[in-house]
């Protein structure tokens, strides 16, 4: 469909589509969801393989480039293959939870029918008959055995961090250093290339 087309093409109206769908309301819209989203459809052309978002709380970042991210990135490429991390695995669980929800409404598979495996269907992975899907657990935990992407052309998924470590914590010169060297040794293997995307959110 048409409308698919153009909601495939820009984050911002996938955004803004899904959230009318979601909360029954269009998002009071701010100069900063647009920026979010249009570098975004960078990160889903190729052109940006490493995004750091630095925002405070409150303004939408978790919604806009992780929940609706992964829902877009999915209608874009259904085989697409994503991990999501954070400090907290609750809120990693949360927001794999609200992503999924996005795949499974009305709106989304109107535009993009696409089934959940039932054997493969809980909070901290879920996946499609295509084999794409969401890998979630906390930053500290267990991520052997899963990549994100796949050896292929365009956009194949993305690794994506939000907040990996609790705010608090952001002054404890060990935990900083726990957490990089985590990235540099253990997120880092889990690409499945290079290109694979990595975003990262963080409070500011």
């Amino acid at each position: 469909p048409l409308l698919a087309l153009m909601l495939e093409q820009s984050h911002y109206k996938f955004w803004r589509y899904i959230f009318t769908d979601q909360h029954g309301a269009k998002p009071l819209l701010a100069p900063h969801h647009k920026i979010i989203a249009d570098t975004l459809d960078k990160v889903f052309t190729g052109e940006i393989a490493r995004l750091i978002i630095n925002l405070p709380p409150g303004y939408s970042k978790t919604e806009l480039a992780v929940n609706a991210f992964i829902a877009h990135g999915l209608a874009m490429n259904p085989k697409a293959k994503f991990i999501h991390t954070s400090y907290s695995e609750s809120l990693a669980l949360e927001n794999s939870t609200k992503a999924r929800d996005i795949v499974l409404s009305d709106a989304y598979q109107q535009l993009w029918p696409m089934d959940i495996r039932q054997d493969k269907n809980s909070k901290s992975a879920w996946y499609n008959q295509d084999g794409g899907g969401l890998y979630t657990a906390a930053a500290g935990g267990q991520l052997t055995g899963f990549r994100a992407g796949y050896a292929g052309e365009g956009f194949t998924g993305a690794f994506v961090i939000d907040d990996p470590i609790k705010p608090d914590d952001a002054f404890s010169d060990k935990i900083r250093g726990d957490i990089n060297q985590r990235f540099t040794n253990t997120f880092k293997s889990r690409l499945m290339t290079e290109s694979v995307p990595i975003i990262l959110i963080m409070q500011r």
